[in-house]
């Protein structure tokens, strides 16, 4: 039965992988393929099809994510016995209810953690350890990983701190609360960009808040004072732009005025795939007065180690030192200790900052591999540029689209229906209603099969919406 399958692949229609997913679910579905059928090596069906093997491993891989085949060691790849499988005209989705939702996401390849080089670290941290880590002290953080911070900082990102600024946090929502607390004396308002990061936006919910409309020179300060001001300039996010030397000025001249305070979030700048790194702004503020006490840096190891750490860090003005002390007193708030001194020797050690090189290149090849998928699937609906880096590209709804009252909505549903929960750019702007439609589509944790599935589903429904008249949506 397998010897008489055909299958044809049009070089100019869909990704050549994806049009063979069709036609093996085709077969399936029509009883030319059945349960426990065995299907030609990777390698024997790639020569009769003259692709490449790369085209035949990522179907069979797709459709036995989907359950549709199964692999057996040392035997091959057969047809998995299914209660049922969807017929579709574009890469499968499975018809039956998955939860939760699946969804672009652009946190840590977790697969890609070094769990061995973790595990050596956690061990060789943890033979000896200091008294301190017991009895709970090093209020600010373990000292080791105090200056393991302040190096990669320097290394990294050319920002010059001593170990006693670096304060260790249970994350950027902690250094924000923090923060907060800090200024609460000093501050009127809250000013926050827009679009930003929405957990930023509710953490500052109870609070009196201005938004500062982002372009692609970034944003202004406020003209009054009193203020203080959460950005993202060396790469907005979710907008991936990096402030202009003039607006960087103006922000520099309304601290050195002593006007506000700005918390600088370095957001995901650790992926930079082409181009220079931005200097940022604290280090800028240096040599520029009382500009130098109001500008305080917040990063996270969250999306250059793993989600579930909790870790991150506050590099605090000198003079500020004694108000944060302060503040962490009365809040009660720190960062674990135990994890502490196992970041610091996988800094120590060279694994973290290897770490950090590969995932450099793996992701870049992500963003790359998505770029393909849209250029083959979306360029009818959507509109993108290629980000220099960051982990999320943004696809822009095409204004022909815009203008069709419902669409947008027409697509959550329909990705919904298929178990794709979308994240829309909308959702990053106090009010939605004015706001550019687009997707946020992160890229960094997929796995690439599991992008090419969502973007078949999106393009599936895009289709089916565009040729109707929206009664999806009625």
């Amino acid at each position: 039965m397998i010897a008489s399958l055909s299958f044809s692949l049009d070089p100019n229609g869909p990704p050549r992988y994806l049009q063979l997913q069709q036609q093996l679910l085709a077969a399936i579905e029509q009883g030319r393929l059945v349960v426990g059928d065995k299907l030609p090596s990777s390698r024997i069906l790639a020569n009769s099809l003259g692709v490449s093997r790369s085209v035949v491993v990522q179907t069979y891989d797709q459709l036995i994510a989907e359950g549709v085949l199964i692999s057996e060691p040392k035997r091959g790849v057969f047809v998995a016995d299914m209660q049922r499988v969807a017929p579709t005209s574009m890469p499968s989705v499975a018809s039956d209810v998955v939860q939760p939702y699946e969804a672009f996401d652009s946190g840590i390849d977790v697969a890609a953690f070094p769990s061995k080089e973790w595990a050596a670290s956690m061990r060789r941290a943890w033979l000896n350890p200091d008294a301190n880590l017991l009895t709970g002290g090093f209020r600010f953080g373990y000292p080791a990983l105090q200056r393991a911070v302040a190096a990669y900082l320097y290394a990294l990102r050319g920002l010059e701190c001593l170990p006693e600024q670096i304060i260790m946090t249970a994350g950027s929502r902690d250094a924000l609360a923090l923060l907060s607390h800090v200024l609460r004396s000093d501050t009127e308002r809250w000013a926050l960009e827009s679009p930003t990061y929405p957990p930023i936006r509710a953490s500052f919910s109870h609070l009196q808040v201005c938004h500062l409309p982002v372009t692609q020179e970034g944003c202004l300060p406020p003209k009054d004072a009193h203020w203080a001001a959460v950005l993202t300039p060396c790469r907005q996010y979710p907008l991936g732009i990096s402030y202009s030397s003039p607006v960087r000025e103006q922000w520099l001249d309304a601290l050195a005025q002593g006007r506000g305070y700005i918390i600088e979030d370095d957001y995901d700048n650790e992926f930079l795939y082409q181009g220079k790194m931005q200097v940022p702004l604290m280090q800028l503020a240096k040599r520029r007065g009382v500009a130098n006490e109001r500008v305080f840096y917040v990063g996270s190891f969250s999306k250059v180690l793993f989600r579930g750490l909790r870790m991150g860090f506050i590099v605090a003005p000198l003079a500020q030192l004694d108000r944060v002390l302060q503040s962490q007193q009365k809040l009660g708030l720190s960062a674990s200790l135990p994890i502490q001194p196992v970041i610091a020797d996988f800094m120590e050690n060279g694994s973290f900052y290897r770490h950090l090189n590969r995932m450099r290149r793996h992701y870049r090849y992500k963003r790359d591999y998505l770029i393909t998928l849209l250029e083959q699937y979306l360029q009818p609906w959507f509109e993108w540029e290629k980000p220099s880096g960051g982990m999320h590209i943004i696809a822009r709804v095409r204004p022909h689209w815009v203008a069709q009252a419902g669409w947008c909505e027409a697509l959550e549903h329909g990705a919904r229906q298929r178990n794709l929960k979308l994240m829309w750019l909308q959702q990053h702007y106090p009010n939605e209603d004015v706001a550019p439609a687009g997707l946020v589509l992160g890229f960094s944790g997929p796995s690439e099969q599991e992008l090419a599935r969502w973007i078949s589903v999106i393009a599936t429904v895009a289709n089916t919406i565009s040729d109707s008249s929206l009664d999806i949506c009625k």
